[in-house]
């Protein structure tokens, strides 16, 4: 499955906003972010799958010291997490994310 990487805020005045703040999509559906910590004195990424499905000993979050690596890191978390979700819990998740996108658009999110 092709994982799209996109700026959070690609329109903030701040470059450190811009550059530090990525989401991640699977088939144009939003899960997970890549974020770089800038209250550390060295350089940090987080990176978290957000798709809420309980998943036993398969890690959904993780820090890695450059961006580069924390997205090889989603990448190989998500492939283990994507397989264990399997094709039934992945189509519940997109709708719930489409039924959440038409919520957010009726209110004008």
């Amino acid at each position: 499955m092709t994982l799209a990487l996109s700026r959070s805020y690609p329109d903030d005045h701040a470059e450190a906003t811009r550059e530090g703040f990525w989401s991640v999509t699977c088939e144009g559906v939003y899960v997970g972010s890549i974020v770089h910590n800038s209250t550390r004195p060295e350089p940090v990424w987080g990176w978290s799958i957000t798709v809420q499905d309980p998943s036993p000993g398969i890690a959904k979050i993780g820090m890695a010291d450059t961006r580069e690596a924390a997205m090889l890191e989603f990448r190989a978390a998500w492939d283990r997490y994507r397989e264990w979700l399997g094709d039934e819990r992945w189509q519940r998740w997109v709708e719930h994310m489409a039924m959440v996108d038409a919520r957010a658009r009726l209110k004008g999110y």
